[in-house]
């Protein structure tokens, strides 16, 4: 059944517009448009972006709306648009708000404005 919540969770992380609010005790807290809404360990946060949760427990966030949040070689990252692991396992985010990224069939990977990674930060409690 763990197993099942951690896959969820990381389905959750990869679509920032799925979890835009969330319940705690009867009081539903919402992110911001393009954010995301997390209960996570007891707490409800709220992020300008998608979130993502190692097997840790350590979750952390994309500071741009709508933007994607990925975890890679031990760290998190973040970009504007939608992230992805490329073959080689480096993490690549989209430049462009909103933007996605591909792997082209010579395992390229293409990204729409280029590619870009910041790291992830940690998100607020929702208010």
């Amino acid at each position: 059944m763990r197993l099942v919540a951690l896959c969820l969770t990381g389905m959750l992380a990869a679509a920032p517009a799925l979890a835009n609010c969330v319940n705690l005790a009867g009081r539903s807290f919402c992110a911001p448009p393009g954010g995301q809404a997390v209960l996570h360990q007891g707490q409800a946060y709220c992020s300008a972006g998608a979130c993502v949760v190692d097997s840790f427990g350590n979750l952390f966030c994309s500071p741009y709306p709508g933007g994607g949040a990925i975890f890679a070689n031990g760290s998190f990252y973040a970009g504007p648009g939608l992230c992805l692991l490329g073959p080689d396992g480096a993490p690549h985010c989209a430049a462009a708000p909103g933007g996605s990224c591909s792997v082209g069939p010579a395992g390229q990977v293409a990204c729409e404005g280029g590619s870009t990674v910041v790291p992830a930060v940690r998100p607020p409690l929702c208010q």
